[in-house]
């Protein structure tokens, strides 16, 4: 059980690095787009919502692909595809049943599916903050816009 435990929490310390990197890397091009071109961003808010969203996925799915990979190494699946549908239904919570995790190694998917929790939760609250800023904050925003505008056309 201390195995299990210990693998578990080796994983889950990935899967927030990933999701961090990713956060931070995204925060910082979000926020290097609006200080340039503010009035792109203030323009275009739904599809910079749907980038956003999208983009979010890519660090979901790379925790998902390393909880499989871990399964496929540990010998708990018998083949990646059936890890990867595995670890896939058991981050999102979803949990079918219809796979299942040897003996040895099931307790590994109750931290998976708390890894999942987390994580889904930490994408909502980063998705919750863009549409916030883009939406619901424009009058924060505009003065913003308006003096960067400014400044950008004093430049040229």
């Amino acid at each position: 059980m201390l195995v299990q435990v210990g693998v578990a929490a080796g994983l889950i310390a990935a899967t927030i690095v990933v999701q961090a990197l990713f956060m931070s890397a995204g925060l910082r091009t979000f926020r290097s787009i609006e200080a340039r071109r503010p009035e792109y961003i203030a323009s275009r808010p739904t599809p910079v919502t749907v980038t956003w969203v999208l983009f979010l996925f890519v660090p979901i799915i790379l925790d998902v692909t390393l909880w499989a990979t871990l399964y496929c190494l540990l010998g708990a699946l018998p083949t990646f595809e059936d890890a990867l549908y595995f670890s896939m239904v058991t981050f999102t919570t979803v949990g079918y049943g219809d796979i299942v995790l040897n003996k040895d190694w099931r307790l590994l998917a109750t931290f998976e599916a708390m890894n999942g929790w987390i994580i889904f939760g930490w994408a909502t609250a980063l998705i919750i903050a863009i549409v916030q800023r883009l939406y619901l904050q424009p009058e924060a925003r505009e003065p913003e816009v308006r003096v960067a505008a400014r400044g950008q056309r004093r430049a040229n």
